[in-house]
């Protein structure tokens, strides 16, 4: 394959660079694509944003307690889907956690009782859904969705059948690192190989997934400085106790749908082991990585295949 056979470019959407990549295609035709893929992302993000106050997931978080709201068709689609795995976690993924990230990103250090407050007002229990008329109606005033936790997730599930439509056989779609899309094969004929960084070391890498058609989500506490340090985030919240994720690990989701990866990702960074386990009964074609960092330079590493 010579060099003219692979395009690649990237942009700034959903708060992150997005890498595109595709191979085996005719340069004006890529460009042509890419801007597609450009354009579903900015859209898919004017909907989905809760900081664009034009946005159908502002209005629904403007919304009083008490008053049924229509939600329009993708949103109730996104909503739905995000129930389901409220149920299927016992609560720990919660996009209506709005509240709790919003307190968490002011202040390092909030109150008990700001942080009490900000449970009160959180809580898909505080959402009623009426699933006959597509509509929602919040028991309490404050409850504001997030879809943070499943928005790149969101874009390579709705990118994917429109690349494959377009002709795109091959090639990647990477939010970051952290949420990748990759379809058909490497340009050496095998399937694509997706490494997941060591935090400690990120030259080296933990494992390396083999990858065809699926998708490669990652959430985790830590973050790699431009300054070469390692620290922790408080980013991902426990709906249950009101703090942030306090342990030091990330978890990699090898699936089909970037959505459920994303799901996944965050919420076996959440729940306890027993309830981890009970989850993965419920779930097939997945591989779930498990990264949890010790001492400087030490990590251990459990990869379930279900």
């Amino acid at each position: 394959m010579n060099n003219q056979e692979i395009f690649s470019n990237s942009f700034f959407a959903m708060g992150t660079r997005c890498d595109v990549v595709f191979t085996a295609v005719e340069q004006q035709f890529a460009e042509q694509i890419f801007q597609v893929v450009k354009n579903e992302i900015a859209n898919l993000e004017q909907r989905l944003s809760r900081f664009i106050p034009e946005s159908p997931v502002s209005q629904l978080n403007n919304a009083e307690a008490g008053i049924w709201i229509s939600v329009p068709d993708d949103i109730w689609d996104i909503l739905t889907i995000s129930y389901d795995f409220y149920q299927m976690s016992n609560g720990a993924f919660d996009i209506t956690a709005a509240p709790l990230i919003s307190l968490w990103k002011k202040s390092k250090n909030p109150s008990e009782i700001e942080i009490e407050n900000a449970i009160r007002i959180s809580g898909f229990d505080k959402v009623e859904l009426n699933f006959e008329d597509q509509k929602i109606k919040f028991s309490v005033d404050g409850v504001e969705f997030d879809f943070g936790a499943i928005g790149k997730g969101i874009a390579l599930d709705t990118l994917k059948p429109i690349l494959q439509k377009q002709g795109i056989e091959n090639g990647i779609v990477s939010f970051g690192e952290s949420s990748i899309l990759a379809l058909g094969m490497h340009p050496n004929g095998e399937k694509w190989p997706l490494g997941i960084r060591n935090n400690f070391d990120p030259k080296d890498y933990v494992h390396v997934f083999s990858t065809s058609n699926e998708t490669i989500t990652t959430s985790g506490t830590l973050i790699n400085t431009d300054e070469g340090e390692v620290v922790q985030r408080n980013h991902i919240i426990s709906p249950a106790t009101g703090h942030p994720v306090s342990i030091d690990k990330t978890v990699s989701v090898k699936s089909e749908s970037a959505t459920m990866g994303e799901f996944l990702s965050t919420t076996f960074l959440i729940l306890p082991e027993n309830d981890r386990l009970i989850l993965s009964e419920k779930l097939k074609n997945i591989e779930i990585l498990e990264v949890n960092y010790l001492e400087k330079n030490d990590c251990n590493t459990k990869l379930t295949i279900l």
